[in-house]
């Protein structure tokens, strides 16, 4: 932003997070007009960063210990990856229509949330408790470390009750993270007011910003959940020879199903306290009955445990022959794929019409699950049923000018299940095969009866979503090609739009660049839209064996042996897929956290649906602006403020402009953005925050996937007359020219047109050829304040200013 070397600038406040930063006084007198970082006069130029809130790892010259360190926070941002997807969803929802309606919507997407810490939970009782103390080390092997011995030694109930502090020390590593970076980030004081509660647009809300008591509660409830979890998974372990006392495992499970479905009520009431709600928060503090579900699932955890170490059958042994397992723990995975799959379908009508269909869905599908199991043929009929509402969601009628037709939150959700789904066959099948050393794949899925098992097993849905995944990749592949051979014909629209683009009077000084190569990326990179819902399809794809397989008949024994085959090689497979992606987003040489450009996205709104999901900047970002601008307006009547940002930054600078505490800087400041997402992604993607009803800009189109012109469409939507409370009403768009400038070019694969794709006050085209370095080079998402076109931007808004 400073466009200097970092040696010449210093930080004026901040810390290693986030801070402003200026050029040094003696670095900005040495610098001319037309050199790079040129400060013009009268101006005082600060540069906030805040790109280490959301991308940042460890990093350091120690060759081993800190290199580790990194890659190991690098693969847990991983797997808290769905639940930044979760976070998503929920603030892609309708969030202006009627009350009850929001929050139904709001109780979805958090049920799904609690879900998805449940699969997490099992996944880590499927590996420690399952596999690892009750299977592997009955069979007495050796490939664990010498530690292990001893807890081999001992019974499988004293081996279950070692095995679960694992999932609940799990559970605390996100609550630390958690609890630690709500400390950093969370820096926002304001409360909400009763003027304010049902306010339009959202981000013009006191409090939106603020969101740390409502985390609080639901960080509670997802720990409590996922103890009580824990203890239900396991409680259903009763040895064959100790059935007087299996009465005592049933009722503790009882007690921590009751402790989990509390939760997910506390979960439902907490939808009246968040921000989007249009109602008054007046509770600050977690109530009593969330401390009491937290105190009940402790209780069972404890109970739980010594009964397994000090209760009856405590010390006895299987018989000879016999692998104890987790029989409940078989059966849980598919239960909660099968339950998140139906609420990540009904997301995907959710702004269109009742989410309570899902119901409909699940409850259809368990009924065909036991129709099968009981022998009966009406399955047929009721999946029929199902899939006629499902198509019946994708059939209606079709929102323009909404990312996905309005799918948004059912996208994400299905992201979000998929990446779990792959995490966690990553984990269970990665850890089985190594248990089971030289015994191939296929074994982890063996049909082979319990009283003669001689290898590791892990839960079927596994080998099924491997299945799915294999489909999936297969499928990519052909969609794949059909792209290449869609950007062959692009092309040439590519080289005719780029002979008929405007440059700038000094192309004629050096020869230029050939900026085609660039804008056919660009040109490809902006259906980034219509590929994630590519994604979505593939993600739903991967998930459906979950759904059917477990209800083939089980009849004809050359079918099963076929589908065992396929199993096995789509266990091995998808395992192997997961840690190739893994293996790539972790073990990179440099700090960055993996997936850069989707950790701007994810960490950009609060964690509202999702405690455990990455911490918003924006929590931060936003109220760290809005203090310093006040700061510097409230030096002198006379100073001004030009807001310029790039790329995200614009995203923010848009929230500090609706922030109800910026009265004095919507009267006295300017808009400068480039590079900007604002109206391509974010106003499609979260209509309600940064859409035309709060920007006043022209509704946008999406991408085209496959016709030469990504955006033919996009030129057609009229803006809406400014409001005094949306971004260009604020400016001095109502009764003139707005105070704001946005810059784009066709060679920025990020940088979209603001305000509308027609000829317009705001939209001004940038040079495609950086010519301020010694060759002229062809710009793309960077360099804008290079252009002559951002030096006349901020001439212009300085006079509007009257600077």
């Amino acid at each position: 932003m400073l466009d200097v070397q970092a040696d010449q600038v210093h930080r004026v406040i901040g810390d290693e997070l986030a801070g402003f930063w200026t050029v040094d006084g003696a670095a900005a007198a040495a610098l001319t007009p037309g050199q790079r970082g040129h400060i013009p006069p009268g101006v005082r130029r600060e540069a906030y960063s805040w790109g280490a809130l959301a991308r940042t790892t460890p990093s350091g010259t120690p060759p081993i210990g800190q290199t580790v360190l990194a890659a190991v926070i690098r693969a847990a941002w991983c797997l808290v990856l769905p639940y930044g997807l979760t976070n998503l969803a929920y603030w892609a929802r309708n969030l202006c229509t009627i009350e009850p309606q929001v929050r139904r919507t709001a109780t979805l997407v958090r049920l799904f949330g609690l879900g998805l810490t449940l699969l997490f939970v099992s996944t880590v009782v499927s590996v420690s408790s399952d596999l690892i103390a009750l299977q592997y080390l009955n069979f007495g092997n050796g490939t664990l470390p010498a530690q292990f011995q001893a807890v081999a030694a001992l019974s499988p109930q004293r081996r279950l009750a070692v095995s679960l502090l694992v999932p609940v020390a799990a559970l605390a590593v996100l609550w630390f993270v958690a609890s630690r970076s709500r400390t950093r980030y969370d820096v926002d004081n304001s409360k909400q007011t009763e003027e304010s509660a049902g306010v339009t647009p959202i981000l013009r809300r006191h409090g939106f910003w603020n969101n740390s008591g409502h985390a609080a509660e639901t960080t509670a409830i997802h720990l409590a959940a996922g103890v009580a979890g824990t203890v239900a998974m396991t409680a259903l372990f009763a040895p064959p020879h100790d059935k007087p006392f299996g009465w005592i495992f049933s009722m503790i499970a009882i007690v921590a199903v009751l402790a989990m479905v509390a939760g997910a009520v506390r979960l439902v009431l907490t939808s009246e306290r968040g921000a989007d709600v249009p109602a008054l928060r007046t509770e600050q503090t977690m109530p009593v009955a969330t401390w009491a579900v937290v105190a009940v699932s402790a209780a069972t955890f404890v109970s739980q445990s010594l009964l397994l170490a000090f209760g009856p059958g405590a010390t006895d042994r299987p018989a000879e022959g016999v692998v104890p397992r987790l029989d409940g723990l078989i059966a849980v995975p598919g239960v909660l794929v099968l339950m998140l799959l139906a609420l990540a379908l009904a997301g995907l009508s959710i702004r269109r019409m009742s989410p309570w269909w899902a119901v409909v869905l699940a409850t259809a599908l368990g009924a065909a699950a036991v129709a099968y199991l009981c022998g009966q043929r009406v399955p047929a009929v009721i999946a029929g049923v199902s899939v006629y509402l499902v198509l019946l969601a994708l059939a209606l009628p079709r929102s323009d000018f909404q990312a996905w037709s309005g799918r948004a939150v059912g996208v994400f959700l299905l992201l979000a299940l998929g990446g779990a789904m792959l995490l966690s066959n990553l984990v269970v099948v990665g850890v089985g095969n190594w248990l089971n050393r030289s015994k191939g794949a296929a074994e982890l899925v063996s049909d082979e009866p319990v009283y003669c098992q001689t290898a590791i097993r892990i839960p079927a849905i596994f080998a099924w979503f491997g299945v799915g995944l294999v489909a999936s990749a297969a499928a990519l592949v052909v969609v794949v090609v059909v792209a290449g051979c869609c950007a062959i014909r692009w092309t040439a629209f590519v080289r005719a739009r780029s002979r008929d683009a405007s440059t700038s009077e000094e192309s004629i000084v050096l020869a230029e660049p050939d900026t085609v190569p660039a804008e056919r990326l660009a040109n490809a990179a902006h259906r980034a839209e219509p590929a994630i819902g590519v994604l979505a399809t593939l993600a739903f794809l991967a998930l459906l064996p979950c759904v059917i397989l477990p209800l083939r008949p089980r009849q004809d024994p050359e079918a099963t042996t076929h589908l065992h085959v396929v199993t096995a090689l789509g266990t091995l497979s998808a395992a192997a897929l997961a840690a190739a992606l893994v293996g790539a987003l972790v073990l990179r040489p440099h700090s960055a956290r993996p997936l850069g450009m989707v950790w701007d996205l994810l960490c950009m709104v609060p964690r509202a649906a999702h405690p455990f999901g990455p911490p918003s900047y924006s929590e931060r970002a936003v109220p760290e602006l809005v203090a310093r601008c006040d700061a510097w307006l409230g030096e002198d009547s006379r100073n001004r403020v030009v807001l310029s940002a790039h790329s995200l930054g614009s995203v923010l600078a848009v929230a500090v402009l609706l922030d109800p505490r910026s009265e004095e800087l919507a009267a006295r400041g300017a808009l400068l953005t480039y590079g900007s997402q604002l109206r391509a992604y974010f106003g499609r993607i979260f209509p309600e925050l940064f859409g035309p009803d709060a920007i006043a800009n022209a509704p946008a189109s999406g991408a085209r996937p496959f016709a030469p012109d990504e955006f033919l469409r996009d030129d057609c939507g009229p803006a809406p007359r400014p409001r005094p409370g949306t971004v260009t009403g604020l400016l001095g768009g109502a009764d003139g020219r707005p105070r704001w400038i946005n810059l784009w070019r066709e060679t920025d694969h990020l940088g979209f047109p603001a305000y509308s794709r027609l000829t317009n006050r705001i939209d001004v085209r940038a040079d495609e050829v950086d010519r301020s370095g010694y060759l002229p080079t062809v710009a793309g998402h960077s360099g804008y304040v290079r252009t002559p076109q951002y030096r006349t931007a901020l001439e212009e808004l300085r006079r509007l200013l009257g600077a």
